[in-house]
């Protein structure tokens, strides 16, 4: 069975949360990579995930990431 690659580009935080196993925070001109965050959540995800202290975490951690990119 195939596991295919998905790259999915957004600027909605909780929306890369919910969906990803990885998420890249990009530099603004030239976007280069600054960090790859890694989301360690069940495979199996509903609404209540966005509820966890584990989800809130993540989400914090690239927010963070976004505020202190340079422009």
């Amino acid at each position: 069975m195939e596991k295919p690659t998905v790259i999915f580009v957004t600027h909605d935080i909780e929306e890369a949360v919910f969906l990803s196993t990885k998420i890249f925070v990009m530099t603004s001109r030239p976007g280069t990579i600054k960090k790859e965050v890694p989301v360690f959540l069940p495979y199996e995800r509903n609404l209540d995930l966005k509820d966890t202290q584990q989800f809130i975490t993540i989400r914090k951690e690239v927010n963070g990431l976004i505020e202190h990119t340079d422009i």
